[in-house]
């Protein structure tokens, strides 16, 4: 259903309200998760109880999902939306930047790590496990150094998730396999 120019107005206020909140709580948290996370979840709440999300986002490829959408993107900001495959696991990786997930529909097994080596040899490393949960609408997850590795998988049909990121993601990644303690590194984009 198209919506009308007044709608959209509306809609595009809540969204940059809710990143104008991120900016804001990252400005002024000396990067303490938790104080962004308590500092953002009144602006993400207006904006996760909004039924139209799907209808208002600019495409863009997607990482480790077929297509996201661009709710809001700066240089120093970006909020994406974006669906998941029910059981399609996405491989444990990190992201050299700090961001949070939100579930809008459906339900993640999200999992947090961080590196519990020092990193000193090549396509080794040790990760411990700092958070792990199901996230349901309105839940979210933080990912940021040192704990930037993560992995996830929808376990409901019709999950779609929002992503709060900061600055650019890293354009080379490492990939990890924990039982293996090993990685390796590539673009998340590349085929």
């Amino acid at each position: 259903m198209s919506q009308s120019i007044s709608e959209r107005v509306e809609a595009g206020r809540a969204i940059r309200a809710c990143a104008t909140a991120v900016l804001d709580a990252v400005a002024h948290s000396s990067a303490d998760t938790q104080t962004i996370t308590a500092a953002i979840m009144p602006s993400f709440r207006k904006l996760l109880a909004r039924p139209d999300l799907l209808e208002l986002g600019v495409p863009r490829p997607g990482n480790h999902v077929a297509m996201s959408w661009y709710l809001y993107y700066d240089a120093d900001l970006s909020l994406l939306i974006y669906p998941l495959a029910k059981g399609k696991i996405v491989p444990v990786h990190d992201h050299g930047n700090w961001e949070s997930m939100f579930v809008y529909r459906g339900a993640v097994e999200h999992t947090v790590y961080e590196r519990a080596d020092d990193g000193s040899v090549p396509g080794h490393a040790e990760l411990r496990i700092v958070d792990h949960r199901i996230l349901r609408p309105g839940d979210s997850a933080v990912v940021a150094p040192p704990a930037d590795i993560h992995t996830f998988s929808a376990i409901e049909d019709d999950t779609y998730a929002i992503t709060v990121a900061s600055g650019v993601y890293k354009e080379e990644r490492h990939y990890f396999q924990p039982d293996a303690n090993t990685y390796f590194i590539k673009n998340p984009r590349a085929a």
